[in-house]
């Protein structure tokens, strides 16, 4: 009985000594991959408890998924140290001020004869995943973003777009802390807009360095809200990608592939991109339709910058913010 007893307190010691071995160096390497410093020992006590807490939720999440309970998977990515609470409390989406741009609302409905699958990526119209790094300013990016597909699809040429045009210059949106990117689309449609090379992205407001004689012209007609999944749908099949807010919560930060199903946030709090939809089948072999997103958390989010998120459910309130405009003819 006692060398039952001793043998198992040896087997839990032994546990515990291979558990905090491998925890420690799995930490050291996640830090040196993401190049992660701490200001202090207690600080960084505290981001390793986080982040193996989030360690314990991706492997239960990708073991559901793994079984196929979840549509999609996690990863220890850059955002493995933040806490549940820091997520909900970051927002970079201005979502009062909302009529601002004073801007119409079109109902495209759905369009007949609409392709099953776009990707405006495969046109080489999509510029490569960017990050905003520790600023507000997703509702900048979101609209760059769009801008630079827009202008590809019509012109035939991807250009590189200045963010922090419109971080330091719009001064209807909130810079670092947050903006809508209605009000950006006008703004952008009024003054034009650099390219990132001439007006470098620099993580916070500065003061403005507009240049109109190196802003590109947009010739817009005009700049509108889309209230429906549906409209836009047809909007990205017929005209190209379109911003659309997000209800993004801690779930969607650890987000690695597959099609995005899990928890979301009360309301919208992040401003994202719609590149492009599809379907594609489940393990029962019933289609499971997708939206193709565009973030701007950096290239070690998702699948390099872009992911899935279920489409056809509102789903995490992507159709709340959404908007794009039209060229001049």
């Amino acid at each position: 009985m006692n060398l039952n007893r001793s043998l198992g307190i040896f087997a839990t010691l032994l546990i515990c000594t291979w558990a905090s071995t491998f925890f420690d160096q799995e930490w050291d390497a996640w830090k040196a991959k993401y190049d992660k410093k701490y200001s202090s020992t207690k600080e960084e006590h505290l981001r390793r408890k986080t982040w193996e807490d989030t360690w314990h939720k991706v492997q239960k999440h990708n073991r559901r998924a793994d079984r196929g309970l979840s549509k999609y998977w996690m990863a220890m990515n850059h955002f493995a140290d933040i806490t549940p609470g820091e997520v909900r409390r970051k927002s970079c989406l201005m979502t009062t001020g909302a009529e601002a741009a004073n801007a119409p609302t079109y109902s495209f409905g759905l369009r007949q004869g609409l392709p099953d699958h776009v990707d405006w990526r495969e046109s080489k119209c999509v510029t490569d995943a960017k990050s905003q790094g520790f600023c507000g300013s997703c509702w900048a990016f979101a609209t760059v973003g769009v801008i630079e597909s827009r202008l590809c699809i019509k012109n035939n040429k991807l250009m590189t777009l200045s963010e922090q045009q419109l971080v330091d210059c719009d001064y209807e949106n909130g810079a670092c802390c947050g903006g809508l990117p209605i009000n950006a689309l006008m703004y952008v449609t009024q003054n034009g807009i650099m390219k990132s090379e001439d007006y470098e992205y620099e993580e916070k407001q500065k003061t403005c360095e507009f240049k109109e004689d190196k802003a590109i012209q947009l010739n817009a007609t005009k700049y509108y809200n889309l209230p429906d999944e549906n409209s836009i749908m047809s909007a990205v099949a017929l005209e190209g990608p379109v911003t659309v807010g997000f209800a993004a919560d801690y779930d969607f930060m650890q987000y690695s592939h597959g099609i995005f199903d899990g928890e979301c946030a009360k309301s919208a709090n992040h401003a994202i991109i719609a590149v492009g939809y599809g379907t594609e089948k489940d393990e029962d072999g019933e289609e499971q339709p997708y939206w193709i997103v565009k973030n701007s958390w950096g290239e070690e989010w998702g699948e390099n910058g872009f992911g899935k998120v279920k489409r056809g459910i509102d789903k995490c309130s992507i159709s709340t913010f959404a908007s794009s405009f039209d060229f001049l003819e």
